[in-house]
């Protein structure tokens, strides 16, 4: 406001002494042009020049605006229809929080062709056609939210991977989620999204070669991952039923990363599957092998299971005890070997040294069971108490509160 109003004083000056200068000195312009001449006085020619060129510059100004004027309504016309499609999308996802799926996809579909952001609109409206269990119209959706944008492809695939999920569409699915490893073969939704679907299918043979992925990218937690390890393991040995052997053990076993074969309650798995598949034979040479590279209670338990010829499975736990007398573990093991030995005396001990140094109630059970063999009936409730007290579940009777009539 001030440059303006120090322009306009500035002008009103330089017109004052002008029309002085002019006043004083006088002067004329004459213009011959052929025959014609015109002479005026300085003064007035240059009065004419000025209106003159405000005229040609009015003239070019209003040509100007002609010629933007179609421009301008098209972005006025523009930005109406943006506006229009920011409060339709606005309104579609509020109605889509809401529940009122059918209203949200007509709202955000309506206005997805006129919107400078078209590939929110249609995976919006993909949700919303699937929470109505429209799934080709929740498909048409992402198609086209694909074609509106070829550089989310890779979002756009995984939002439907997780519709497909969420549908239980499990073969659906698992086609979407393998053509995506192929495309981020490390992307850690890719491959949660992938275990689940592969869980739902019972495809264990899948999820033991995709459980390395998922422990690299931590994809899962690892309880979770090693549930599921376990899980998947026990269920490819149930797979091979009565045709398991040695080798089809061995091959699943060999399966698994090397970091994950030195999984004790792997391990203990892997050799009583051996157990079961009468391999007792290779499965105590792999628990010898194991236990020798690390002392682990649960495969000394495994050990203690060995169905083979007992005297001189008990030697070997009797010798293992001379270097830990204390292990309940072991005291438990040997005394399971020396019952199948008919050794009465060693196992008894053993049990009761196992059961005064662990607090597992197998031991306690095991050891009044062989009381009630000994004919010490009153031992043998007692230790079944104590039994009970260990594993108050069980115990099928409800506890009595001790002022109970």
């Amino acid at each position: 406001m001030i440059r303006r109003l120090i322009g306009f004083i500035v002008l009103l000056l330089a017109s004052v002494l002008a029309a002085q200068w002019f006043a004083n000195e006088g002067g004329f312009l004459m213009v011959r042009v052929g025959e014609w001449t015109i002479q005026t006085s300085l003064f007035v020619a240059v009065l004419a020049f000025i209106a003159l060129w405000a005229l040609v510059t009015l003239a070019f100004g209003l040509l100007r605006r002609t010629a933007q004027a179609p421009g301008q309504v098209r972005d006025r016309l523009a930005g109406r229809r943006t506006r229009k499609a920011q409060r339709e999308l606005i309104d579609g996802l509020i109605e889509l929080a809401e529940g009122r799926y059918a209203q949200a996809e007509r709202h955000l579909e309506g206005t997805s062709r006129i919107s400078d952001q078209p590939l929110m609109h249609h995976l919006l409206a993909a949700i919303a056609a699937q929470r109505r269990g429209e799934w080709q119209r929740r498909d048409d959706l992402l198609a086209e939210a694909d074609a509106a944008n070829p550089r989310a492809r890779l979002a756009v695939g995984l939002l439907q991977a997780q519709l497909q999920v969420d549908a239980e569409q499990w073969e659906q699915a698992l086609a979407t989620l393998g053509w995506l490893r192929e495309k981020a073969p490390r992307n850690h939704r890719v491959l949660m999204l992938q275990a689940r679907a592969m869980q739902a299918v019972d495809d264990y043979a899948g999820l033991l070669d995709l459980l390395p992925d998922l422990r690299r990218e931590q994809s899962l937690p690892s309880a979770e991952l090693t549930a599921i390890e376990q899980r998947a393991l026990d269920e490819r040995i149930g797979e091979l039923g009565t045709s398991a052997n040695a080798d089809s053990l061995g091959r699943i076993w060999k399966s698994l990363p090397k970091a994950r074969q030195r999984d004790p309650a792997l391990q203990a798995r892997y050799a009583r599957a051996l157990i079961a598949a009468d391999c007792p034979v290779t499965a105590e040479r792999q628990l010898r092998g194991w236990l020798r590279q690390r002392w682990e209670p649960a495969l000394v338990a495994v050990y203690g299971e060995l169905p083979l010829e007992p005297e001189r499975i008990y030697n070997r736990l009797t010798s293992w005890l001379n270097q830990r007398p204390e292990d309940p573990a072991l005291l438990y093991a040997a005394a399971r070997q020396a019952a199948r030995c008919e050794r009465w005396g060693p196992a008894r001990n053993h049990l009761e040294a196992a059961v005064a140094r662990g607090n597992d109630p197998a031991m306690a059970r095991m050891l009044a069971e062989l009381y009630e063999r000994l004919g010490e009936h009153d031992r043998a409730r007692k230790t079944y108490r104590q039994a009970l007290g260990l594993d108050p579940i069980g115990n099928s009777l409800p506890r009595m509160d001790a002022g109970a009539d």
